[in-house]
């Protein structure tokens, strides 16, 4: 992603750098990935490793 200074869905001024590498911030990440069927949605507890 790009470094953005203005969230993609709302157009809001991003300040957090991750947001701003995200391209969205908090709020409209939250209503964005609702919106997703949940077998669409990111797993974040699932642990990576070298044998995934």
């Amino acid at each position: 992603m790009t470094d953005s200074r203005r969230c993609t869905v709302c157009g809001r001024t991003l300040r957090d750098p991750a947001s701003r590498a995200r391209g969205t911030g908090p709020v409209c990440e939250r209503k964005t990935r609702a919106r997703l069927p949940r077998h669409l949605r990111p797993v974040d507890d699932v642990p990576t490793g070298p044998y995934l």
